[in-house]
C-alpha cells in the first residue's frame, strides 16, 4: 500500500463495518510511515479527546458541500440499491468532519453557560466545521508575534520581568507538513520527519523525533483549525471557563485557566504559559473562519501582564522552501537528543545525593569522571561552566523539591565561586530517561 492509498482509505479505520484485510494493510503501512502516522493521529486525536454532550444535527452547509460533491461524482443511488462509490479525498476529509460533529456535541459547558437554549452550541459546531474546512484549503502561513521572554532561553519561558520578544512561525500544510518557530536567539525547525533545535549563540545543534519537546504551548499555534477542539477538551480536564461571542464580522473566544503543575512550591509558578493562571483571547474572522489574532493575559492576584500578542498572520504566500533547512556552521554537527546514558553513580539515589556529587567534581574541577550528567549540554556550553564553576567551594545544599509541570527536581544551592562570588540558586536536575541517570539540565 502507497501513502495516496492510506490516506485515501484511512478513514474505514473508524468504520466497524469496513473489510478487515483493508485494516491490516492500513495499519501495516501506518506503523511503517510517519507521514501516514501523523495525519492518523490528528484524525484519531480529534475523535478520541471529544466527548458528546448534547445533540447535534449536521449544519446545512456540511449537508450541502456532502450533496454538491455527490453530484460531482456522478453518484447513483436508485430504489435502495447503492452501487460502491469511489470518494475523492476531498468528500472523505468532509465526511470526516461531519462524522466528528455528528459523534460529538459541543456542549454548552463550553461556552456561556446562561444560554440554556442551546443556540450558542449549534452555532459554535457549525463554525468548527467551517473553520476546519476553511483551514484545510490553506497551503501555508506565517505568524508574526511577540513573547514576553529571553531571546535566548527555551520557547515556553515566559515572565513579567522580561521584555517582549519578535517571534516567527512559517508552516507549510503540504505533505509532508513542515514548520519554523524562530525567536533571535533561537530556532526549531520540523523537515516532515524531525525536529532540529538550533541555538547560533552557543552553536548547540540537537535533533530529535517528530514529537521532540523543543516548543511547549506554542504548538497549539501550528494547527489553527485545531486550536478550539484542543482549548474546549483541555477546558473540561482543568476546569477552565471558556466563552464566546460574535461582533463585527469576528468571532471572540476567551479561555481563562488556573496553573496546571504541583505548587506545593510555587518556584514554577508563572515561568510558562501552561504553569500560570492565564486568559486566551483568540480571534477568528467570521467569514473565512480563519484564526486572525491572540492576545495572552498573565493573571496575577489583581494585575494583569499581556504575555504572548499575535500581531499579524498572513495565508497562502510564497514562502522559500529553504527556510525548511539550517546549515550548520563548518565544524558543528547535529547531536541525537535521547541517546542512551549510562552511570551507575547518578541511578539509584536521590536528586539532592546527585546535587552534592556534582557540586563536589566542579570544587574539584573534575568535568569528565561523570561526564554523563553534562550530557544536555555541547562542548561550548561545558566550557563556560568549567571556567565559571570550576574549583568552587560549597556553602550549603538543601532540600530537592518539584515545582509545576517539570519532570525533573530543583534543589536549591549556596556556592562560592574561584573569584569569590557567592552564588544562590537552584540546580535543575532530570532522570526521565530509559537508565534513569540524574542529568544536569539547568539552574547554574
Amino acid at each position: 500500500m502507497n501513502c495516496n492509498d492510506c490516506k485515501n482509505d484511512m478513514h474505514e479505520l473508524f468504520d466497524e463495518s469496513a473489510d478487515k484485510s483493508l485494516i491490516a494493510s492500513l495499519k501495516n503501512h501506518i506503523e511503517d510511515c510517519q507521514s501516514c502516522s501523523a495525519e492518523f493521529d490528528e484524525m484519531q486525536n480529534v475523535l478520541t479527546t471529544l466527548h458528546p454532550e448534547i445533540e447535534i444535527n449536521a449544519p446545512l452547509l456540511l449537508k450541502q458541500n456532502i450533496f454538491n460533491d455527490l453530484g460531482k461524482n456522478n453518484i447513483n443511488v436508485k430504489e435502495g440499491k447503492v452501487k460502491h462509490m469511489q470518494f475523492s479525498p476531498f468528500i472523505k476529509r468532509v465526511m470526516a468532519v461531519a462524522a466528528v460533529i455528528m459523534a460529538i456535541a459541543i456542549s454548552i459547558f463550553f461556552f456561556d453557560k446562561k444560554d440554556t437554549s442551546g443556540n450558542t452550541a449549534k452555532a459554535a459546531s457549525s463554525f468548527f466545521e467551517n473553520s476546519i474546512l476553511a483551514n484545510d484549503l490553506v497551503k501555508n502561513m506565517i505568524i508574526k508575534f511577540s513573547v514576553r521572554t529571553e531571546p535566548n532561553d527555551n520557547f515556553e519561558l515566559i515572565g513579567t520581568e522580561y521584555n517582549m520578544v519578535e517571534h516567527t512561525i512559517i508552516k507549510s500544510f503540504d505533505k509532508p507538513e513542515k514548520w519554523r518557530v524562530e525567536k533571535p536567539g533561537r530556532i526549531v525547525l520540523f523537515d516532515g520527519n524531525n525536529q532540529y533545535l538550533w541555538i547560533p549563540e552557543i552553536k548547540e545543534a540537537v535533533k530529535g523525533p517528530k514529537n521532540a519537546g523543543f516548543i511547549d504551548w506554542m504548538k497549539i499555534l501550528l494547527d489553527p483549525s485545531s486550536i478550539l477542539w484542543k482549548e474546549e477538551a483541555e477546558a473540561k480536564s482543568n476546569s477552565s471557563k471558556i466563552t464566546m461571542k460574535e461582533s463585527k464580522g469576528k468571532l471572540y473566544v476567551t479561555i481563562t485557566s488556573k496553573a496546571q503543575g504541583n505548587f506545593l512550591n510555587d518556584y514554577m509558578k508563572n515561568k510558562s504559559i501552561n504553569e500560570s493562571d492565564n486568559r486566551r483571547e483568540y480571534v477568528f474572522d467570521n467569514k473565512t473562519k480563519l484564526l486572525k489574532g491572540l492576545k495572552i493575559y498573565l493573571l496575577d492576584k489583581k494585575k494583569e501582564t499581556l504575555i504572548l500578542n499575535i500581531e499579524n498572520i498572513d495565508y497562502d504566500v510564497a514562502i522559500d522552501p529553504s527556510v525548511f533547512a539550517i546549515t550548520l556552521p563548518a565544524g558543528v554537527e547535529w547531536k541525537e537528543l535521547g541517546m542512551a546514558v549510562t552511570n551507575e553513580n547518578f541511578s539509584n539515589i536521590t536528586s539532592k545525593r546527585a546535587a552534592e556529587l556534582i557540586f563536589a567534581a566542579m570544587a574539584r574541577n573534575d568535568f569528565d569522571s561523570n561526564k554523563e550528567v553534562w550530557e544536555q549540554f555541547n562542548f561550548i556550553t561545558k566550557k563556560i561552566i568549567e571556567s565559571k564553576y570550576g574549583g568552587l567551594q560549597v556553602i550549603k545544599i538543601g532540600e530537592s523539591f518539584k515545582s509545576g509541570n517539570y519532570p525533573g527536581e530543583f534543589i536549591p544551592y549556596e556556592i562560592k565561586l574561584k573569584d569569590g562570588t557567592i552564588r544562590r540558586g537552584k540546580l535543575a536536575l532530570r532522570n526521565d530517561n530509559s537508565n534513569k541517570v540524574w542529568m544536569v539540565d539547568g539552574g547554574l
